[in-house]
């Protein structure tokens, strides 16, 4: 291994602190102001919270996919192109399934990282677009703790259940180790 340069040290950290530096308010209050007026109108619709989620979490799945395409070794793809195979061949038979892993746990942390988030929704929600997270935070200001704890169990199952469903996709337990694919 070798140790980071300072300016590759530095443009690590920036992409990666990206979404954590502009606080969730902050994204909102852009979308808002953005996107509550012609030509573009997306205010009081899904596609403003959608855009927030994209706009917070894109830079964290780009990161943790470009690691996994990162650890594909270059030599696979050129032994499969020098024995033949075209560029699309070479990304169905050796990258994808090399990159399969990485991609769907991408995914999955940025849909935790979605349902949980509340400081864009906040801002960005109407009484047709509310999320749960939003729900949650006026069932605790009419103090509706019942409601809360219901709510909370559930979001707890999906994300358990979409973990659950990712880990089985990619042929491992619900404890991480690899599922053996021969007879013992």
């Amino acid at each position: 291994m070798r140790a980071l340069s300072p300016t590759e040290g530095a443009s690590i950290c920036n992409r990666d602190t990206v979404p954590f530096a502009i606080p969730g308010v902050v994204l909102a209050v852009a979308l808002f102001v953005a996107y509550s007026r012609p030509p573009l109108l997306l205010y009081g619709t899904l596609w403003i919270l959608f855009l927030a989620y994209l706009t917070k979490e894109m830079p964290v799945g780009f990161s943790q996919s470009d690691a996994t395409l990162r650890g594909i070794h270059p030599e696979l793809e050129e032994a499969g192109r020098i024995l033949g195979a075209g560029r699309f061949r070479v990304l169905r038979e050796i990258t994808a399934p090399l990159a399969k892993s990485g991609v769907i746990a991408t995914w999955c942390f940025v849909f935790i990282g979605v349902i949980r988030e509340l400081s864009a929704s906040i801002i960005l929600f109407t009484p047709n677009t509310k999320v749960m997270s939003v729900v949650i935070f006026d069932l605790k200001e009419e103090g509706q703790f019942g409601a809360i704890a219901v709510l909370g169990i559930f979001m707890l199952a999906m994300t358990f259940l979409t973990v659950v469903l990712m880990q089985t996709l990619l042929g491992r337990d619900v404890m991480g180790a690899r599922q053996s694919s021969g007879a013992a």
